[in-house]
Parts: C-alpha cells; structure tokens; sequence
C-alpha cells in the first residue's frame, strides 16, 4: 500500500512538504509515507495493511472522531489522488485534508497534468477561493492552495460526507450503503453478481439434494458485504464471517449488517489482510476462533491484480475449511488461480460466466 518513492510525482510531494514544514506539522491524506519528510508526520490510512512499517501516526479513515482527531490543527496536509478509487475519492480527500488545516495551513497535491490535474485544481480553488501550480517535474504538476478567509467549509463537507446505496435484487431489502473509497461503490459488480448466481443454484441444489445447511460461512475479500449478507439471509442459522481489509469498506460492512435488525448482528466483521494465522493459536482473533476447521462455505471476490504470491495465500483454506467444505470463488484470470490452488493440493470446478471465471474448490 506504500508509494513508490522514485516516482516523480511523490517526490515533488515529499521535497515541498519537507521544505517548508516540520513532520509533526503535517497530515499525510493517503499518500504513505513521504520520504522526505522524516518520521512524525500524522497519516490517513484506508487499508489494515498501512500500519505495516509505518513511521506516522496512523489514523484510520473511519467515523466522526476524525474531525475531532484532525479538524484545524495541520500547517499543512499532502494529498496523492487515487485515481483507482474515482474522482470523488480524489475530492474528498482534498476536503478533509483542507478540513484539518488551521487558518494560514497549506494544502499540497501532486497530480499528473494529463491524469486529473486541471480538475482538481478546480477543486482546490473552490474549497480554498484560490489555488495555483507552484512546481513541475515530468509531468506532474503540484497544486498547493492556503487556507484562509474564502475557505468553503460547506463545500468540503459535503465532498467528505458523500455516500451511496448500491440496491440490487440479488442484494437484501433496502440495499448497502457504500463510500468513496471502497470497491464497486456505486454498484453491485458484475463478478460479484455472476457468484452469487452460481452460490443460489448450487445450494438450492443442496438443499434439494438433503444436504445441511452451512453452519459456518467465510467470506474473504468481503468489501461492504453483499456475499456475508446474502449469505446470512440465504441461511438464517449460519454464523458469517467477513474478511475485509480496506477500513472503511469493514466499517460499512458492520453498519450495514447492524441495519438488518435488532439484537447482535450475525456477521462478524475481521479487519484483516486475509486470515490470520492459525499458529500459535492466540494468533487468530477471537471472533475467528470457531470459523478454524470449520467453514463449510467460502465465497471469495479476490483482488483483480493481486500478485501471485498474496492471491496464493488468500486462496490457501486449508485449516479452514471443514472436511466437506468448499470455496466458491470468482476471477478474471482463471490461469493463476487455478495454480495457486492446485500448488495448494485443492480439485477444481468450475467454468466461464459472463467473462468471468466461477471455480469450486475443495481441499482434500
């Protein structure tokens, strides 16, 4: 989840940050560690794995206490867009770094000029009333906007409160709310969608067949929850565990699996790079204890570019599942997939949906 420090971008951030602020001065808005900074800077992190090697204070997108923890104490705060994560992303990220600066703070962003950069150079002008490009390096540009009199406070919190409802059919009544900033945000995703298709034939078939009900359900890579949540609605009496580890998207999970009703919510939700291991045995959480040996079903939406060595410990469930279990996962580049679990002593099924990849594998 770091920055590649040799990219031109990050270090035109790094060296004009460094050169006029101290690190404890200065907010990190999800653009990792700035090299040139030096340690005690304060960072907004999105995903668990951030706090790895971290020389910042972390501070997790997540909740209301972020404008008490941040709000009008930085001199200045340091934004690297996310173009992965959309436009809004990138704006709301503007916003909350303006919303922690005190009068007089600076808020700094590199941007590639033919990548978004007039945009949000937009953006910070009206959030700040001006804005200007104040260096360049191949191809970058850096905006660095003062936060004064003409700051529109109204306008950074609307960017920063944005949100979304993805409704579907295939999805509970009333559907999920979801934010900048995590997976499919607008939308339940095509991939997501032909897996569920796949998850309700088969276990109508089961069911047809006599077979149990699933009493444990592990859905890893879970996102906001729309496989947890199906499948606590699917099996009523099944426990749900939901590994996600992007924190805001593991925050919406909890609230959108609370709003199904009163009393103790059925889906655990484990904020976690993947599962955790299973030795010694304090290593694994305690919500996740009785999901050891134990899954029946495991629905998995893997990261499309995930590199081959962390795709092949997310889809390593041996210890997980339980003797008859099996996962159900959907992919876009069968090839390495299949690898990883055949290295893993898994058999396979399974076959194209909609340009899309469904597998079935159990672990013997």
């Amino acid at each position: 989840m770091g920055l590649n420090p040799n990219d031109p971008g990050v270090r035109l951030l790094g060296r004009s940050v460094a050169r006029a602020h101290a690190p404890g001065e200065v907010l990190l808005v999800h653009c990792g560690e700035l090299a040139e900074l030096g340690e005690g800077a304060t960072r907004l992190i999105l995903d668990v794995r951030e706090h790895t090697h971290a020389r910042s204070r972390c501070v997790a997108d997540v909740g209301p206490h972020l404008d008490a923890e941040l709000g009008g104490s930085f001199a200045a705060a340091a934004v690297w867009p996310r173009a992965h994560l959309g436009k809004d992303f990138s704006e709301a990220c503007l916003a909350r770094g303006a919303l922690s600066l005190r009068e007089g703070g600076r808020l700094y962003c590199a941007v590639r000029k033919a990548k978004g950069g007039k945009s949000l150079g937009k953006t910070m002008k009206a959030l700040l009333g001006s804005a200007q490009v104040e260096d360049r390096d191949r191809g970058y540009h850096l905006w660095v906007g003062e936060r004064g009199p003409d700051f529109d406070e109204a306008l950074a919190r609307e960017l920063v409160g944005r949100s979304y409802l993805v409704d579907d059919p295939l999805l509970p009544e009333g559907g999920l709310r979801s934010l900048p900033g995590v997976f499919s945000r607008r939308e339940l995703d095509a991939g997501t969608r032909g897996l569920l298709e796949v998850a309700a034939v088969i276990a109508e078939q089961e069911r047809a067949q006599g077979l149990a009900p699933p009493r444990r359900v592990l859905d890893l890579c879970a996102g906001i929850g729309p496989l947890a949540l199906w499948a606590a609605h699917r099996w009523p009496a099944a426990e749900v565990l939901a590994v996600e580890s992007n924190l805001r998207a593991a925050a919406l999970l909890e609230a959108n699996a609370a709003a199904e009703g009163p009393g103790e919510p059925r889906v655990r939700v484990l904020a976690a790079d993947g599962m955790p291991a299973r030795r010694p045995a304090s290593a694994v959480p305690e919500l996740a204890r009785p999901f050891v040996g134990a899954v029946d079903w495991a629905l998995i939406n893997p990261p499309t570019h995930a590199d081959p060595e962390t795709l092949a410990r997310l889809l390593d469930l041996r210890g997980w599942l339980s003797p008859k279990g099996s996962a159900l996962l959907v992919v876009n580049r069968p090839g390495r997939a299949v690898e990883c679990l055949q290295a893993a002593g898994a058999t396979i099924e399974g076959g194209e949906r909609d340009g899309y990849t469904i597998l079935r594998a159990r672990f013997a």
